[in-house]
């Protein structure tokens, strides 16, 4: 196949564009460079005509500029801030503080910020497509190049602007505004920031590189809900009250102390206060009704888009549910079955959504959700199941957990919905139109 045979050539070719370099070559240097090239080819017999002398004064103009390089090196220390997030396919703004050490102004700088670039693997090379690749010519889908440029942008995960610099005092210190956009979800790291500057002719600009290596955790896309849509389920009591977890039984908190009666939990009994009467005494917890809901995604797909589409949504339920009552868990598969709740005193979303931005692909993961669902489906109000597909076991998955008792809603995000036949109450969104989808629920 041809694709395997020129993948290690693109790899090679990628490898090369990240080593560091001491400078870069402008515009107008890239001119003057081949004007050089061409005085020395016409001025090869230097007895035809006098372009050898043009050539000889080119050299000197380019060889000037970068030995210049090395005596306006500039004495700078940077330091990047970046926000704590930042969302899939949405520019932001985050900012670079650059200080003078030296003892002189600086003036025409220029900032590009770098992050690290990762090369696609040979498996993601052959199996992933670049969207529009089929309106491609023939040459260009049989070599594959666009398809390796765009994974490795996609891998690499952002992409930033590079920004002029104001003039910076002796000593002084400027902040500057970096403009950047999150390609994909998931972990992004930057590797070095770079001030570059030019020589006086401005044929080259002298590059000073920082490696201050940070990270950033890109959020998934969300998709804008209808106002109409619920997540099921109404008011639900709550062994334990509010703060109870699936992963205790019940809460450390209580309202008041009472002595031990028969059947009562060892786990409710306060040693502190039966060591000091001499008695059993236990907890009483505070009983209260709240919503409780469940976001159960499934992610056992090979398609990337349909599970980034099934992940952004996921995201856009978690930040729609806004009512001060409700709590939220989402339940997803890791390396095993995984529970994280937000809402009422638990946690903020912002740990399920950091879970959603870090999540891949899992296998054989359809009983273990069913099991961690059903486990303590009798705490919930409801539960909204997201799928990748359809078939006997998530057939039975809702089944089993329907008949639990839960308020189900069912949604399956799939790349193929003319194929699939599903009862009317289960929603099927195409994954490649989410948009318009999302806005049908």
């Amino acid at each position: 196949m041809f694709k395997a045979f020129i993948f290690p050539v693109y790899a090679r070719m990628a490898g090369i564009r990240r080593r560091p370099r001491r400078r870069q070559v402008t515009d107008r240097g890239r001119l003057l460079q081949t004007g050089t090239i061409v005085c020395l080819a016409l001025g090869i017999d230097t007895d035809l005509n006098l372009v050898y002398q043009l050539f000889a004064l080119l050299v000197v103009l380019i060889l000037g500029s970068r030995l210049f390089l090395y005596f306006t090196r500039p004495r700078v220390a940077v330091r990047r801030q970046l926000p704590q997030f930042a969302t899939a396919g949405e520019p932001f703004t985050y900012h670079v503080e650059v200080i003078n050490l030296g003892d002189r102004v600086e003036q025409d700088l220029r900032l590009v910020d770098q992050p690290a670039t990762r090369v696609p693997s040979l498996a993601e090379y052959i199996s992933h497509q670049e969207p529009g690749e089929e309106t491609r010519n023939a040459y260009d889908r049989s070599i594959g190049f666009h398809r390796f440029m765009w994974l490795l942008r996609l891998k690499t995960g952002i992409r930033t602007e590079p920004c002029d610099l104001p003039d910076i005092g002796i000593h002084a210190r400027v902040m500057a505004a970096v403009e950047a956009t999150p390609l994909r979800r998931g972990i992004v790291t930057f590797r070095a920031t770079q001030v570059l500057h030019p020589d006086p002719m401005g044929l080259t600009h002298g590059i000073v590189s920082f490696d201050n290596s940070e990270q950033l955790i890109a959020l998934p896309r969300r998709y804008q809900l209808s106002a109409r849509f619920r997540l099921p389920g109404s008011r639900h009591f709550q062994p334990g009250g509010v703060d109870s977890t699936w992963s205790i039984g019940e809460s450390d908190e209580f309202v008041s102390l009472r002595d031990y009666r028969e059947g009562d939990s060892l786990r409710k009994i306060h040693w502190a206060s039966s060591a000091k009467r001499n008695k059993p005494v236990v907890k009483e917890y505070r009983e209260e009704y709240l919503i409780r809901q469940a976001l159960l995604l499934e992610t056992e797909t090979e398609q990337p888009p349909v599970l980034e589409a099934a992940i952004s949504l996921a995201a856009s339920l978690i930040l729609n549910e806004t009512q001060s009552d409700a709590m939220l868990d989402l339940i997803y598969f890791s390396e095993s079955a995984e529970v994280l709740s937000s809402g009422h005193g638990a946690m903020s979303v912002n740990r399920q959504l950091e879970a959603l931005a870090c999540l891949e692909a899992s296998a054989n993961s359809i009983e273990a959700l069913t099991a961690a669902t059903l486990r303590h489906g009798s705490e919930l109000s409801g539960c909204i199941i997201l799928l990748t597909d359809m078939d006997a076991s998530r057939e039975a998955m809702i089944a089993s957990i329907r008949n639990s008792g839960v308020a189900l809603e069912v949604i399956v995000v799939t790349d193929r919905p003319d194929e699939i036949s599903v009862p009317p109450a289960i929603h099927v969104l195409d994954a490649r139109d989410m948009e318009r989808e999302v806005a049908k629920l």
